[in-house]
């Protein structure tokens, strides 16, 4: 307790006190853009743009190529209007578009389908093969290959020596 008998403030209270002081128009909040930036825009659009920086009610991007620069420009209103949304608030006034290299955001990990093994496969080692379709064509494959493999007769090359069946 303090020397007044009151209890002591929580260090989020205080801190929150703080920043409506320094901060009155709540511009930190639009540094949450860097947390649901991917999310918002999708992830073709995060593969080759993320943002760089907020400054006065403008968030510069950086875009990965020009031809995506020009694309992101025609959709620069719609992408302010919900960043603008998530926010809450009209904070990003702007976009400002950048040339430069884009670090990807790490790919969303898929679950692995259960995979199949090509019947029959003693010739070629392959790893599972997930699409029934495809395992289908490469067992068709290796068997073709194994009947030409048994069935193959020794040849002789133009200098004479017989050739090993493959």
């Amino acid at each position: 307790m303090n020397p007044r008998g009151r209890r002591p403030s929580p260090v989020g209270d205080i801190l929150q006190t703080v920043l409506k002081r320094v901060d009155s128009e709540q511009q930190l909040r639009a540094y949450d853009i860097w947390l649901f930036w991917n999310d918002e825009v999708g992830e073709a659009i995060a593969r080759r743009a993320q943002p760089a920086r907020f400054r006065n009610g403008v968030l510069f991007v950086t875009v990965s190529t020009h031809s995506w620069m020009q694309e992101l420009q025609f959709l620069k209103e719609t992408l302010r209007d919900r960043l603008n949304a998530r926010l809450g608030a009209d904070l990003v006034r702007d976009i400002f578009f950048v040339s430069g290299t884009v670090d990807a955001p790490p790919a969303a990990e898929e679950a692995p389908a259960d995979p199949v093994t090509v019947p029959g496969n003693r010739f070629v080692p392959l790893p599972a093969i997930a699409d029934p379709a495809l395992a289908a064509a490469f067992a068709r494959v290796i068997e073709a290959r194994a009947k030409r493999i048994t069935t193959a007769r020794p040849t002789r090359p133009r200098d004479g020596r017989a050739k090993k069946p493959r």
